[in-house]
């Protein structure tokens, strides 16, 4: 092994079935030489090496990273071949791409790999398939790749990092000024084990390490907080199109790296986020389920005509805008005092359980009366008893998983939150997808679906409360006075949220009942693709309300929160825009021409960001009741022409009215965020500290 001035290094553990064919492949380049390290294998690997001729070194455990690391220091060559057990390389490969490295003059130089399933089955097919349609494999890696000795030696590994270490490197080096880059000429094969533990396994380590990276560079690393997200968007449009039968891939997918991405970015970190990762992460958080919410609707607009969609999403809208009605402030004020209750909280959770489904179902009932006097729009549901009482169940099961979403942040574990909105929105998907197959078309497996879903994220989180031994006390919890303790700081609080969300909700039944349920389907589809992206503001306002009332507060906070939710906003809100008419046209030609709203609605959506950012400082400051004003007014500009418009401009119309409305509040806050950022917030006496009034979530769901 002399023709070659590489060292080949080989980290490998419990890599019996597919050592072999790699070192024989790396053999038959003639490399200086080959150095296994066997990471404390049980089955044979060690002696496969050695029947290859290589040297066997153990890691003792240490982990890849450090499993690579030690490969580098025991070579003795001045480049470095790291390759995976799981590559092969072509005969004359290795030589090739040491020439490419050599003239190009690079630091570190990757092979182009070749994806293959190392099996008949679905799985690796799966694995294989994404890797080879993916964005990512023009990535920088480490998984077979050549490098400058002493230049690993320099920069190296995080040993940190028991996954993403070949993304965590590739910043840094960046960063450093070293030459990187992937071949396009010379390419290996990359084989992927073809089991359902194998994947799953694939995408928990892409998770955790994503989230290791983020968190080490804030600032270079935030955006792969949505990548997941976007890898799976595009991955299902690519399997539609060409391989349908790899849709249920992307399923896992997307629940599996971010349960790993959450789970590991949530523990108690050494330092906490910039405001600006911190926005990321608490967007990234509301955001994720929007993926399958947005399949719902694209199966249920592919299978239902579109009147029947219309009628189906203002009934949904008006179950969400009872759940925001129904909360009373019980939610943030949850956050306030669960922490400081003596058994846990279990009374706590019991009360405010019930109190929220109480006056969730009142006001569902209500409002189920009204708009069935009124006959037109959302009101023609209610003819269905069917309908109604599932729209009933709906608005309390809801309801009741939104106040669960307040108690997993207050107990500081709002991992459990992410997990039951992932899992809510999956059954959603899942059962409207059972009852089309079964060949039921009616209304109300639309809003059946929804409430199946918070019925089973229900049931996840009191499942969640029993392990963690604080189920609710229910024999305790329906008592006057604990209800009174909940709302006392909760209704301060109430006005401005919903000044500043019913609009959102209100507009999808004041189109249906003015311009009919079919016009609304298309405007409901184009408002949730916006709403998705108004997620990102909302969250630097509340990031920025937490930053102030705690221990970050700093000069300049303001500045920073403004700075982000700009520029997060602003890329969410061109994905939108180049996404969104691709999307629409999938759905169909009665979809397609509402393209044309996304150009007048995210605009607003970037002036949404002022102010957001306005609100959280009035939040921070006790400034309640100012806020609340700017709010209202800016409700009244959007809701009470709504109907007028709608009926003589149609949806161009309420888009742009809506954009309006947020230009006008936008100025507002402006004028108003120059003289609050120029003086101290005064203490306003007898009022309910800014902390006591309202915590928020860190995921939210609107």
């Amino acid at each position: 092994m002399s023709d070659l001035k590489v060292s080949v290094v080989v980290p490998a553990r419990n890599a019996a079935a597919w050592l072999g064919e790699c070192l024989e492949s790396i053999g038959r380049q003639h490399p200086h030489e080959m150095i296994v390290i066997d990471g404390c294998s049980t089955d044979d690997t060690a002696n496969i090496a050695r029947s290859f001729g290589a040297i066997v070194i153990s890691d003792e455990g240490r982990g890849l990273p450090a499993a690579r690391m030690l490969g580098a220091r025991s070579a003795s060559s001045d480049v470095v071949a790291l390759i995976d057990a799981d590559v092969v390389l072509p005969p004359g490969t290795l030589g090739r791409l040491l020439d490419e490295f050599e003239s190009g003059g690079y630091d570190g130089l990757q092979f182009g790999l070749a994806s293959e399933a190392d099996g008949p089955g679905y799985w690796g097919a799966a694995l294989a398939w994404h890797h080879n349609h993916s964005r990512v494999r023009t990535w920088f890696g480490v998984c077979a790749t050549l490098m400058r000795r002493d230049v690993l030696l320099s920069v190296g590994f995080d040993d940190d990092f028991r996954s993403g270490e070949d993304v965590e490197l590739r910043i840094r080096m960046e960063q450093a000024g070293y030459r990187l880059g992937v071949s396009s000429s010379t390419v290996v094969r990359h084989r992927f084990a073809d089991t359902f533990d194998y994947a799953r396994d694939q995408w928990l380590q892409d998770g955790a390490g994503m989230a290791r990276t983020i968190r080490k560079h804030p600032s270079r690393a935030s955006w792969l907080v949505v990548l997941p997200l976007l890898a799976s968007v595009r991955g299902v449009g690519l399997s539609l199109v060409q391989a349908p039968r790899f849709l249920p891939y992307w399923m896992g997918f997307f629940l599996y790296n971010y349960r790993a991405m959450f789970g590991e970015i949530l523990r108690p970190a050494n330092q906490t986020l910039s405001v600006g990762g911190n926005a990321a992460w608490l967007a990234a958080a509301r955001v994720a389920p929007m993926l399958t919410g947005f399949l719902f609707w694209a199966l249920a607009a592919l299978v239902l005509p579109q009147a029947q969609i219309g009628l189906g999403s203002a009934v949904v809208s008006a179950a969400l805008l009872t759940v925001q009605l129904g909360m009373l402030g019980v939610g943030p004020a949850t956050l306030t005092l669960l922490p400081a209750e003596t058994d846990g909280g279990r009374r706590l959770i019991a009360t405010s359980l019930l109190t929220v489904g109480t006056f969730s179902l009142v006001v569902a009932g209500v409002l189920a009366g009204i708009t069935h006097s009124l006959g037109s729009g959302v009101g023609e549901a209610w003819n269905d008893p069917l309908v109604t009482v599932i729209f009933l169940a709906t608005a309390l099961f809801a309801a009741s998983a939104y106040q669960l979403d307040h108690v997993g942040v207050a107990q500081q574990r709002a991992d459990r939150t992410l997990v039951r909105s992932i899992v809510q929105s999956l059954v959603q998907l899942a059962f409207l997808a059972a009852a089309f197959a079964v060949g039921i078309r009616e209304l109300w497996v639309i809003v059946g679906a929804v409430g199946a879903g918070a019925l089973v994220s229900v049931v996840v989180g009191l499942h969640q409360l029993s392990r963690a031994k604080v189920s609710p006390d229910w024999r305790h919890g329906l008592r006057p006075r604990p209800a009174l303790k909940l709302l006392k700081p909760g209704l301060p609080n109430h006005a401005l949220m919903l000044a500043d969300r019913a609009p959102g909700y209100l507009l999808p039944l004041i189109v249906a009942a003015t311009v009919g349920p079919a016009a609304t389907a298309a405007w409901y589809i184009v408002w949730m693709m916006a709403s998705a992206v108004f997620f990102v503001p909302q969250s630097a306002g509340l990031t920025l309300q937490t930053a102030l009332a705690g221990t970050r507060s700093r000069p300049g906070l303001v500045a920073s929160a403004l700075r982000a939710s700009l520029l997060l906003t602003l890329a969410a809100g061109l994905i939108l825009m180049l996404a969104g008419p691709l999307l629409l046209r999938f759905l169909g030609p009665q979809y397609a021409s509402a393209w044309i709203l996304l150009p007048v609605l995210v605009p607003a959506l970037l002036l949404s960001c002022v102010t957001q950012v306005y609100y959280g400082l009035c939040r921070a400051q006790g400034r309640l009741f100012e806020s609340t004003v700017v709010a209202v007014l800016a409700a009244i500009l959007v809701v009470a022409p709504a109907a007028a418009v709608a009926q003589q401009y149609g949806l161009t119309g309420v888009s742009l009215l809506w954009s309006v409305a947020q230009a006008t509040v936008a100025l507002i806050a402006i004028l108003r965020l120059i003289t609050l950022t120029r003086m101290k917030a005064p203490a306003v006496p007898g009022e309910v500290p800014a902390a006591a009034r309202h915590q928020p979530t860190r995921i939210e769901k609107s």
